[in-house]
């Protein structure tokens, strides 16, 4: 994890599970969050997160997502992930009503253009 500016980066690499986004996603939302962030998933070489589990992601977000600022985040994907999970979970996320704004990119060039616009 790095920040940039006003963005929080974080840079997910090898195996990853729904227990690995949670620990970091609560530990960042626990902390000083930024006003944006880009979870970088292209790194991936495994995803194992079943669509059950991003029910599960959701809701812990939901418990520490306390000051209802709303936040852009944007997820990143490869062809080594499954970009529909993101998009199945930015869907979770909008009926959860977590106080975010989740967008789905193919590059981080994207991801960064859509962080940018205000």
């Amino acid at each position: 994890m790095e920040t940039q500016g006003n963005c929080t980066i974080f840079t997910v690499t090898g195996d990853v599970t729904a227990t690995d986004i949670v620990v970091q996603a609560t530990r960042y939302m626990a902390d000083q969050q930024t006003d944006a962030s880009l979870w970088d998933f292209s790194h991936v070489s495994r995803l194992d997160v079943s669509t059950a589990e991003l029910d599960g992601i959701a809701t812990s977000i939901k418990k520490v997502s306390t000051d209802g600022k709303v936040r852009k985040v944007a997820l990143v994907g490869s062809k080594n992930v499954n970009i529909g999970l993101g998009k199945f979970f930015a869907a979770i996320a909008q009926i959860y009503n977590l106080p975010n704004e989740y967008q789905v990119f193919r590059t981080v060039a994207l991801a960064r253009d859509w962080l940018e616009k205000t």
